[in-house]
């Protein structure tokens, strides 16, 4: 029953803190508070300490509404948040724009075999997808005021591309789309923080991909695993995401975190995973890590 009571208070918080954002009534700093997520973790200890004790559910109300006000001061107080607006230091291009209608992109050549993509951004819809060009990576937006900043770094054969979203006017139906070509091996790195996150790789070779994000909802499908160990791994707080698989994918899933709720299709407990019957036989597999807070996880076969 404690641990019900302590649950709840944190969903009605997070909703109350949603809803506030979403109707501009706060502006409440999502970044700051990513590394206060063990705070979580008290309040499941205080919650197991004081719940034989007299007047535990008082008790244990009281810890969680501290812990609770504690995010509160922080996320309205705190400058410490990703800063998309400073000027990135670039070795061999730089392309930058910011208006009506933003636009970078850099070119693929036939010799690069594996390339690596940091995303980093917040406070917008985020898509990415394959594309058909003759480009490496395409970044658009077509609402005023989103725009990006590109530093590409490493050599011809192994480019490492970092991408900026800068947000000058802060709208919430700010929207841009990443198109990556499917030919690389791509090692993709996104931090981002109040935004909405789908993603389609299903058409591209994927051997680490690793999203860092807090109040994000996410929607990624992946295609069978082309390389022997192709890494997931997801470190968000009180985010949503669903994982598209395809059916026959060889999958082995590692949860380290507090889950609100959590859909596994396909998969069966094995020790202190969740994995894929075909996991041990499987040349080529997804090992996925989902590690934070207050996160809810489904996972689709199609």
């Amino acid at each position: 029953m404690q641990g019900k009571i302590a649950i709840g208070i944190w969903f009605v918080f997070w909703g109350l803190i949603v809803l506030l954002y979403n109707l501009n009534i706060i502006n409440f700093n999502f970044w700051a508070i990513l590394p206060y997520w063990p705070l979580l973790i008290i309040s499941i200890g205080a919650s197991l300490i004081f719940q034989n004790r007299r007047n535990n559910i008082l008790i244990i109300s009281s810890i969680n509404i501290i812990l609770c006000l504690v995010i509160v001061y922080i996320g309205l107080t705190s400058t410490n948040k990703f800063d998309i607006t400073d000027t990135v230091s670039i070795s061999n291009s730089n392309e930058s724009t910011l208006g009506s209608e933003s636009q970078i992109a850099t070119p693929y050549s036939n010799n690069i075999k594996s390339a690596q993509l940091i995303l980093n951004g917040g406070g917008l819809a985020l898509r990415i997808d394959s594309n058909e060009s003759n480009e490496l990576l395409e970044a658009t937006s077509d609402h005023q005021g989103v725009g990006f900043k590109l530093a590409r770094k490493g050599d011809d054969n192994h480019p490492v591309l970092e991408i900026n979203n800068i947000i000058r006017n802060e709208n919430k139906n700010s929207k841009a789309t990443v198109l990556l070509n499917s030919s690389p091996i791509w090692d993709i790195q996104i931090n981002m923080g109040a935004a909405k996150l789908n993603a389609d790789l299903r058409n591209h070779k994927i051997s680490n991909f690793e999203v860092n994000a807090g109040a994000t909802s996410m929607n990624i499908t992946l295609g069978m695993p082309t390389v022997a160990d192709s890494k997931i791994n997801m470190n968000t707080a009180a985010s949503s995401f669903v994982i598209n698989i395809p059916r026959d994918a060889a999958c082995r899933l590692e949860i380290s975190t507090v889950l609100s709720s959590r859909k596994l299709d396909g998969f069966e407990k094995i020790d202190d995973y969740y994995q894929t019957t075909n996991y041990n036989t499987a040349t080529n597999k997804y090992n996925i890590s989902i590690d934070g807070a207050a996160n809810s996880l489904k996972i689709n076969k199609y």
